[in-house]
């Protein structure tokens, strides 16, 4: 809005409608990218290959993705109105605490570690997860100004201080205690993965999904 009324101030109507447009479009394309993003994962990576024992075919895919659309696009709307006054830049903040504490933990250590394993990296996710979010609905941001709570339970607006450490903890404490032959053989597997990681040897070309 400060860019909006700046523009209104030095060129009037007309700027202040290329800039609305330019605005809208910009909002557009992110949303759209972001919901096709996690419809995509979620018909692609949760339902054909995590859930779904057998094959899929692409009829079914598109269909959960677009399932996972409308259901994605609520939950966005109902978090919009539950949200309605609070800064966005505390909204946008509360994503990069969430993947502080679930993505960067799980990618520095599959790529730096050689120990860590499948079922740490889960368990490292789920720990970062259910903390971040957890500690953000207890802090002031959600407790006390969206929920109506006096005080909050957990003191800090941001629960990164917490909940990342504890995520790298997970995710190595769970890859030493796993002695699984998929666990050896993942582990067998760093060296390969590190150089094409690090070099993009061995980067095997685009797979038709």
């Amino acid at each position: 809005m400060v860019a909006l009324h700046l523009t209104h101030f030095m060129g009037g109507n007309l700027m202040l409608g290329f800039m609305s447009a330019v605005a809208f479009a910009t909002i557009l394309a992110v949303v759209a990218g972001l919901t096709l993003a996690g419809a995509a994962t979620i018909a692609h990576d949760l339902y054909a290959k995590t859930f779904k024992k057998t094959p899929t075919t692409s009829a079914e895919e598109i269909r959960v993705s677009r399932m996972a659309t409308f259901a994605l696009g609520g939950i966005a709307v109902v978090l919009g109105i539950v949200f309605e006054h609070q800064n966005v830049a505390f909204v946008a903040s509360m994503a990069l605490a969430i993947a502080a504490s679930v993505n960067f933990p799980i990618l520095i250590m599959s790529m730096y570690w050689r120990g860590m394993t499948t079922r740490g990296a889960v368990a490292g996710g789920i720990v970062g997860l259910v903390l971040s979010i957890g500690l953000i609905i207890l802090g002031p941001g959600v407790w006390v100004a969206v929920i109506g709570f006096a005080e909050p339970i957990y003191p800090q607006i941001y629960p990164t201080f917490y909940s990342m450490p504890l995520a790298f903890a997970a995710i190595w404490l769970f890859s030493v205690w796993d002695k699984t032959d998929r666990a050896k053989k993942e582990i067998a597997r760093f060296d390969e993965q590190f150089v094409r990681s690090e070099t993009g040897i061995g980067i095997s070309g685009a797979s038709k999904h």
